[in-house]
């Protein structure tokens, strides 16, 4: 009788924590501003992006085996053609696993969005919608304030 009490504790502990995994996938949080990194101005240089200081930035970090990465691909790609003013980069993991590394990206899909000057200011662990990422990165465009996620 009582591993049957252990049992259903810990599946209902296992139902717990994936609701709450399942609740914060996609969220776009906001981060505290940090000064810019060279290191990551290096790193955007020896993935294709010359010079992204100036404007936005939105990294995607995605791998072809990425299931999700497809879906945030999709959203990048519109926002891009949406944003004309948007730097945005996709970077492949596998391809530049010292630049995942390097800026912490432990899970897939993941997407950083940086202000000017090469500031983070946003993380997103998982697959965002489009109307916040769009949000977040007009907010950037309009002056620098941040703008609350889930808001538009």
């Amino acid at each position: 009788m009582i591993g049957l009490w252990v049992l259903l504790g810990a599946v209902l502990l296992a139902v717990v924590v994936g609701v709450v995994l399942r609740r914060r996938s996609g969220t776009v949080r906001a981060v505290a501003a940090s000064p810019g990194d060279e290191r990551l101005a290096t790193l955007l240089v020896e993935a294709g992006l010359p010079d992204a200081t100036a404007a936005p930035l939105l990294l995607h970090f995605s791998a072809s085996w990425c299931g999700p990465c497809a879906g945030v691909r999709q959203v990048v790609s519109q926002l891009a053609g949406e944003l004309p003013w948007l730097a945005h980069l996709e970077v492949d993991v596998a391809e530049h696993p010292q630049f995942a590394a390097h800026l912490r990206v432990l899970s897939l899909p993941t997407v950083l969005v940086y202000g000017s000057g090469l500031q983070q200011r946003f993380r997103v662990a998982g697959a965002p919608s489009a109307a916040e990422l769009r949000a977040v990165l007009q907010s950037l465009s309009d002056g620098g304030a941040e703008a609350e996620p889930g808001a538009g």
